[in-house]
């Protein structure tokens, strides 16, 4: 279920997370300040109250914009060197400022700052250097929570239950921190503890956005709005049902062999609750830690045929994917195996979802682009390419182009192609500043899931066969289906 810390296998969690951080060379060359942050956060509880976290985002914002009113103000007395060195700073203080934030709040909010970190030539370089320590290394809550929570599941501390527990949490994210343990039976496993009152703070955060989102209920998409957003806070919540994700981990390990060289830890219900999941310990590391070994050009693209293989097979056999595809929910493994973690962010599709789905695919197959521009239509809730306005059906085909673009591609399709990565940032962008962003709910985690991975693979610089690997997976799903 995670990695080994390698090198910092020595350091507690927090220290790690103090020395891995870029500290601001003016205001906080030696790192005391921040070291002062994460131990603060460490040590308090997640706030609940709706109130409180409204204020605490609020007084974020205005302490960042006066940051960079504060690097405005300076730059315009200094040459380009100069002012590049303030922005610099400018970002990295602002990013220090979310961290800070969003490591207090966690919940929905980290997500935010989760998803800024995965996408690369969208936030600065400094969010993304900062920010990214949110994937699973947010500063983890202190020893007593945890115990507490034990005993509120299981009626048992964590000592008592486990042969043997590790109090420093090896990684923490959004929604819940990881320790190492070993069972009385011997096996090593990693068990995953969600934060008190996590699931309260979804439903604040959800309630808040809603009320500012609210000058906008005259608006012709409102209906459509709040019809994401229910689904968005539906989502949430079902990540903080260990039990549902149990589940989700159970089906996806059955459909991999030892020879895919894919790995879905074994779950051990007997140690899991709706608050508490307990998995096999997979040894590995992380994206970063991978790509600091510099492997070869080999290296990164069989990691990247394995990926592609894993969610072709969940996808087409299953029919749900994995919506929040982060590096902290990849392990590359020393054998070269990769490991998949965290199923929380599931998404399931209805059968009414999925027949869509398939057919926009053989559409785009077929090269019939009558039927595809009728079913984008569709997508985007009109009645048929005739009653949707040309620029935006132009505007989001263009999207769906570039999410099919690699299925074109007979042989290697290179991820880590700037300019192709870029484009579909651009399709994105392109889409919300025209507003036309009006859909099913789906499309929502789609997007999510296809920028995602490509990201991912972008930062990992591989390429894959992906075309033969969709056929292969997409026929092999087609004969399981016949047979069963």
């Amino acid at each position: 279920m995670t990695a080994e810390l390698g090198t910092e296998t020595k350091l507690t969690r927090l220290e790690a997370l103090r020395r891995a951080l870029p500290k601001e060379p003016a205001m906080d060359p030696t790192g005391q300040r921040l070291a002062q942050l994460v131990d603060r956060i460490a040590e308090q509880r997640v706030p609940v109250n709706g109130l409180i976290r409204l204020w605490t985002l609020g007084s974020l914002q205005a302490r960042v914009t006066a940051g960079y009113f504060a690097y405005w103000l300076r730059s315009r007395f200094v040459d380009a060197d100069e002012r590049q060195r303030l922005k610099s700073e400018a970002h990295l203080a602002a990013a220090v400022k979310l961290f800070g934030t969003m490591g207090y709040l966690r919940g929905a909010v980290m997500k935010i700052g989760q998803l800024l970190a995965n996408l690369p030539e969208v936030a600065p370089e400094e969010f993304s250097e900062v920010l990214a320590a949110l994937h699973f290394e947010a500063p983890p809550m202190h020893f007593a929570m945890v115990r507490e929570l034990f005993l509120d599941e299981f009626g048992k501390e964590p000592e008592e239950l486990f042969a043997s527990f590790d109090r420093q949490a090896f990684a923490a994210a959004s929604l819940g921190q990881v320790h190492r343990a070993r069972l009385h039976s011997g096996e090593e496993v990693a068990v995953k503890i969600q934060y008190p009152g996590i699931a309260r703070t979804i439903r604040s955060d959800m309630r808040n956005l809603r009320l500012m989102l609210q000058p906008l209920c005259l608006t012709r998409d409102w209906q459509n709005t709040t019809d994401k957003l229910a689904d968005i806070e539906q989502m949430l919540l079902m990540e903080t049902d260990y039990e549902a994700e149990a589940g989700y981990y159970t089906q996806a390990r059955q459909l991999f062999t030892a020879a895919d060289q894919v790995v879905v830890p074994q779950v051990y219900r007997e140690y899991c609750s709706k608050r508490v999941l307990t998995t096999e310990f997979l040894a590995g590391c992380h994206l970063d830690e991978f790509l600091a070994g510099k492997p070869s050009q080999v290296e990164r693209n069989r990691f990247t045929d394995l990926l592609t293989v894993a969610t072709f097979r969940v996808y087409y056999r299953l029919h749900w994917f994995m919506a929040d595809p982060h590096p902290g929910n990849f392990i590359f493994m020393a054998d070269g195996r990769l490991g998949l973690i965290d199923f929380g962010c599931t998404r399931v599709m209805t059968d009414e979802e999925w027949q869509l789905s398939s057919a926009a695919e053989q559409a785009f197959l077929q090269g019939d682009e009558a039927r595809l521009n009728m079913i984008t239509a569709k997508a985007c809730l009109f009645n048929g390419p005739e009653d949707i306005e040309p620029d935006r059906l132009k505007t989001v085909r263009e999207g769906v182009d570039w999410q099919l673009e690699p299925w074109r591609q007979e042989g290697l399709f290179d991820f880590g192609d700037r300019e192709f990565f870029r484009r579909g940032i651009d399709c994105i962008v392109a889409m919300a500043k025209k507003r036309y962003t009006c859909g099913a709910p789906l499309y929502i985690w789609t997007n999510r899931f296809t920028l995602g991975g490509r990201a991912f693979c972008y930062r990992l610089q591989g390429q894959c066969d992906f075309r033969k690997i969709h056929q292969q997976e997409s026929l092999a799903a087609s004969a399981a289906a016949s047979i069963s």
